[in-house]
C-alpha cells in the first residue's frame, strides 16, 4: 500500500478501479508520402466532425447539471474547432511539411500553447487550457488503434491522466467518472471549475502515475486531503467505500430550508456559514446545502468563457440568477479579479510578474469602464433585494476602496436619474489578501461595511509561496506563527470596530485550524459547499472556551514546528 500526496482541486472521497488516459508513448515522427496526404486530410475532417458531435452531445446531456456559464466552456471549444486559422495551419503542416495529421495537430496546438504560456496572464492560461482540451479530444479521435485506458461500460472508475482536461472528464461512451487524479492541471482551469461544480473528487500534482498504477488497479482517492492510496488493504478499501457512499449522500442531501437557525459550536455559540461559488450550478449547491447565503461569488467565469467581453445585460441576467437561487439570503459579488481579459483585448503588453501586477482593484481602476459596467450590473441585478454586497479584490490601502466606493455612488445616482431600478443598500467590503491591507484593516473599516479575509492568498503572499506550485507546497502549507498572529490581530480589529469579518478559502474550512479561528473571534465563514460537512463536524467538537484555550496555545508557539504540535495534538483528541 502506497500513499501519494497531491493538491486538492475538488474535495471528496472516491473508490474504484483505475483507468489511465493520456500516457501513451510518443509516436515516432515520420514524413508521409505524397499519396498519403489526402487520406490524412480526410482523417482531420472526420476528427473535427466527431469532436464537434461529442461536444454537442455532452452539452445536451449535461444541460441539467451545469449552468449557462459552465456550458459556455464547451461553446469555446466548439469555436476553436470551427476556427479557420487553426484548421488551415493543421492542413498546411500536412500538405507542406508532410506531417501526419496527428503530428500536425500536436505541432500547431503546441505552438499556440507555448505562446499563451509565455504571455503569463490568467485569461490566456485558460485559453491555453481550452486549446489543450480541444487538442486532446482531437488526438483521441484520431487514434486509429484500440483506445488505451478504455473503461468498461457503466462501471464507475477513477480517471488517472497526465493533464486535467475536460476531454477526459466527459467521455461520451462512459460517464461514470467517480474521481480524477492528474499529474498536471491548475486549480483554476476550466476542468477544475467543472470538477468542483459537479462534485467530482479531484487531485492534481501527483507525478509518475504510470509507474505506480495499471488499468484496473483498485485505489482510494481522498481528494479532501490530497491523497491517493494505491493497493489498499481490504479493511481500508471497505472503510473508504463507506466514506465514499457518505460523501455521495452528502452531495444529494437537502439541509434545512431558508430561514432556519444558524449553525453553532458544541456549546451553542452561533456561527454563520456562507457559500463560495462562481457559477449558477455552485450557487444552487449553496442553497440546497442550507448555507446562509453566498459569501463570495466569483465573477470571472463569464469573462473567461467568452471571446468577447460580456454585455452589461448579460451580466445583469447572470447576477440576478445567482441572487434568485438564494431565496432572499445574502449574496456578495467579488469584482473581476482577472484583468487579462481587458488587457488582452486592449492589446496591452504582458506583465513580467502578473501575480503582483495589475490584479484585482488595480486593474479595475486602470479599466474604469469595465469596473463601472460590473458595478451597474450588480446594482441593477439587486433591485428590490436586500443583502447585496460588493467585494473589492486585492486591496492594498484605503485609496483603493475609496475610489471604488465613489464610482459605486456615481453609478447609482446615474441609474436612478435614468429611472432604472437599483439595489438601495449595497454593502462594500475589501478582500484582504495582501499583508499591507491586513495591517491596515482598522482604517479600511472606516470605508467598508465588513471585510473578507482570503486566507489562502494572504498566506501565499505572507510566505512567498504559490499554492499551485508543487515545488513550494510545503512552504504554503506550513503553520507559520506569523500567519496566525495576523489572523488574530484582524479578528480584534473587527471586534473593536464592531464590523463583521468573514474568513474565505480552502484554509478557512480546514478542520484542524477551525478551533483557532473560533478562539480568536471569527464567527463568519465562506467556504465551498462541498466543504460544509467537514466544517460542521469541526464545530460540533468544540466549545468556545476550548477554542480560546487552543488559540492561546497557538499564539504562544514560537516556531512552525511548535504550532504544528499544538494543531496535531487537538486533532487527535
Amino acid at each position: 500500500m502506497t500513499r501519494l500526496r497531491g493538491e486538492c482541486v475538488a474535495p471528496g472521497v472516491a473508490v474504484g478501479p483505475v483507468v489511465l488516459r493520456g500516457f501513451d508513448a510518443q509516436q515516432t515522427s515520420r514524413r508521409i508520402a505524397a499519396d498519403e496526404v489526402e487520406g490524412e486530410l480526410t482523417a482531420l475532417r472526420v476528427a473535427l466532425d466527431k469532436s464537434r458531435e461529442q461536444i454537442e452531445e455532452i452539452k445536451q446531456k449535461q444541460g441539467g447539471a451545469l449552468g449557462e456559464s459552465e456550458l459556455r466552456i464547451f461553446d469555446a471549444h466548439l469555436s476553436y474547432l470551427a476556427d479557420a486559422m487553426f484548421v488551415t495551419e493543421i492542413e498546411s503542416q500536412v500538405i507542406k511539411e508532410r506531417l501526419s495529421v496527428r503530428e500536425a495537430v500536436q505541432v500547431v496546438f503546441g505552438k499556440y500553447d507555448r505562446i499563451f504560456q509565455l504571455v503569463e496572464n490568467d485569461l490566456l492560461r485558460r485559453r491555453a487550457s481550452d486549446l489543450r482540451d480541444v487538442a486532446t479530444r482531437m488526438l483521441r479521435n484520431l487514434d486509429k488503434t484500440a483506445v488505451r485506458g478504455g473503461a468498461p461500460a457503466n462501471v464507475p472508475y477513477i480517471l488517472v491522466v497526465r493533464r486535467l482536461t475536460t476531454a477526459d472528464m466527459f467521455n461520451v461512451a462512459n460517464e461514470k467518472v467517480e474521481g480524477i487524479v492528474a499529474e498536471e492541471g491548475g486549480m483554476n482551469s476550466h476542468a477544475a471549475i467543472l470538477a468542483r461544480s459537479m462534485g467530482i473528487p479531484t487531485v492534481t500534482g501527483i507525478h509518475g502515475l504510470p509507474s505506480d498504477l495499471r488499468d484496473g488497479d483498485p485505489v482510494v482517492l481522498d481528494a479532501t486531503h490530497g491523497e491517493l492510496v494505491t493497493r489498499p488493504a481490504d479493511t481500508e478499501l471497505a472503510d473508504a467505500t463507506a466514506a465514499a457512499q457518505r460523501w455521495k449522500a452528502s452531495l444529494s442531501e437537502r439541509a434545512e430550508p431558508a430561514g432556519a437557525a444558524e449553525h453553532a459550536t458544541r456549546d451553542g455559540v452561533a456561527v454563520r456559514i456562507l457559500g463560495s461559488c462562481g457559477s449558477a450550478g455552485e450557487a444552487e449547491l449553496v442553497r440546497s446545502f442550507g448555507m446562509a447565503g453566498i459569501g463570495v461569488f466569483r465573477t470571472e467565469l463569464q469573462f473567461l468563457t467568452e471571446r468577447m467581453r460580456p454585455t452589461e445585460d448579460a451580466l445583469v441576467a447572470a447576477y440576478r440568477k445567482a441572487i434568485e437561487t438564494q431565496l432572499g439570503k445574502d449574496v456578495a459579488f467579488r469584482l473581476l479579479d482577472v484583468m487579462a481579459a481587458s488587457r488582452a483585448a486592449d492589446g496591452a503588453p504582458a506583465e513580467r510578474n502578473p501575480t503582483m501586477g495589475l490584479r484585482g482593484v488595480r486593474g479595475l481602476l486602470r479599466s474604469p469602464d469595465l469596473m463601472r459596467m460590473q458595478l451597474r450590473a450588480i446594482l441593477r441585478a439587486g433591485a428590490g433585494v436586500e443583502g447585496i454586497g460588493i467585494l473589492v479584490p486585492f486591496v492594498t490601502g484605503l485609496p483603493d476602496l475609496q475610489r471604488v466606493k465613489a464610482a459605486l455612488l456615481e453609478e447609482r445616482v446615474a441609474l436612478k436619474k435614468a429611472r432604472i431600478p437599483v439595489a438601495e443598500d449595497v454593502a462594500l467590503a475589501p478582500i484582504v489578501e495582501v499583508p499591507a491591507a491586513a495591517m491596515q484593516l482598522g482604517a479600511l473599516f472606516n470605508e467598508s461595511d465588513f471585510a473578507v479575509v482570503a486566507v489562502d492568498d494572504l498566506q501565499a503572499h505572507m510566505l512567498a509561496a504559490d499554492r499551485d506550485n508543487a515545488d513550494v507546497r510545503e512552504y504554503h502549507e506550513m503553520a507559520h506563527p506569523a500567519v496566525f498572529e495576523l489572523l488574530a490581530r484582524m479578528a480584534k480589529d473587527a471586534e473593536r470596530r464592531e464590523k463583521p469579518i468573514v474568513l474565505f478559502g480552502e484554509c478557512a474550512a480546514d478542520p484542524v485550524r477551525v478551533p483557532f479561528y473560533l478562539g480568536v473571534g471569527y464567527r463568519n465563514f465562506s467556504v465551498a459547499p462541498v466543504r460544509l460537512r467537514g466544517l460542521l463536524k469541526a464545530l460540533s467538537r468544540y466549545s468556545i472556551d476550548e477554542c480560546r484555550r487552543i488559540a492561546a496555545r497557538v499564539l504562544e508557539a514560537p516556531r512552525t514546528v511548535d504550532v504544528q504540535k499544538v494543531l496535531v495534538s487537538i486533532e487527535t483528541v
